[in-house]
């Protein structure tokens, strides 16, 4: 991750979002086809699309750029942006799926984590605060797009879910099956209001940041309550 500072942060914050989308093929015997001109051609241009798209959200809001504006940074026609995005709510939500895609991956270690329950979820808490750092204003312009607009947001949001529910299934039944979780506890129950306590502690880090240790205390406040409600009772 890119952290951005000084002088740079407009440098920066371009190569973070790059990089957020740049992934390193693990060795294999069988190699992948290689792209064709055109394929290469149509995902460079989708990356100058999201790129430019992220940067202007980052520094101007979501209400003031235009598509067109969005378009002209990334030296392309209004008519191409719809090739690719079929609107401007459709980029800042792929980009908050590209996120949640890598934490759900790291979902796995903390299902497997060291005890006790409240030390494993701040953990979890920590890294997604860890990941999207770099993305501090962004991530101050998703969630004021979020309230200021919800309806318009309903659809993006249930879609994001569907990559964020999973891997948080994954891990509290992983947690219930290690005796960490009372087993009459009810999993999506557990799922949605973890994801609740979450949603506060990020809002009140976009409010106090970028440190999180205000919304870290914050969030230990919050789920301490949970935690008690749902820890397995030991004899």
């Amino acid at each position: 991750m890119v952290i951005y500072s000084g002088q740079n942060q407009k440098h920066s914050r371009r190569e973070g979002v790059c990089c957020m989308n740049r992934t390193t093929a693990p060795p294999s015997a069988v190699t992948a086809p290689p792209l064709s001109r055109r394929e290469r051609r149509q995902r460079s241009t989708r990356q100058a699309i999201f790129d430019a798209a992220i940067q202007m959200f980052s520094e101007q809001g979501f209400d003031a750029p235009t598509i067109d504006q969005i378009a002209a940074a990334a030296d392309i026609g209004k008519g191409t942006f719809y090739n690719y995005f079929a609107s401007k709510e459709e980029i800042l939500v792929t980009f908050m799926v590209e996120v949640e895609a890598r934490v759900g991956k790291r979902l796995a270690r903390f299902a497997e984590a060291p005890g006790p329950l409240e030390k494993i979820l701040r953990e979890y808490m920590r890294y997604q605060f860890r990941l999207k750092r770099p993305y501090y204003a962004f991530v101050q312009v998703f969630l004021a797009t979020l309230i200021l607009h919800g309806p318009q947001m309903q659809s993006h949001i249930i879609r994001m879910q569907k990559y964020v529910d999973p891997p948080l299934h994954a891990l509290f039944n992983r947690l219930k099956e290690r005796k960490l979780i009372r087993t009459s506890a009810d999993v999506p129950e557990l799922v949605h209001t973890f994801k609740c306590i979450c949603l506060g502690a990020s809002c009140l880090w976009a409010m106090t940041g970028p440190s999180t240790e205000g919304a870290l205390r914050g969030f230990a406040v919050q789920i301490f309550p949970f935690i008690k409600s749902i820890e397995r009772k030991t004899p």
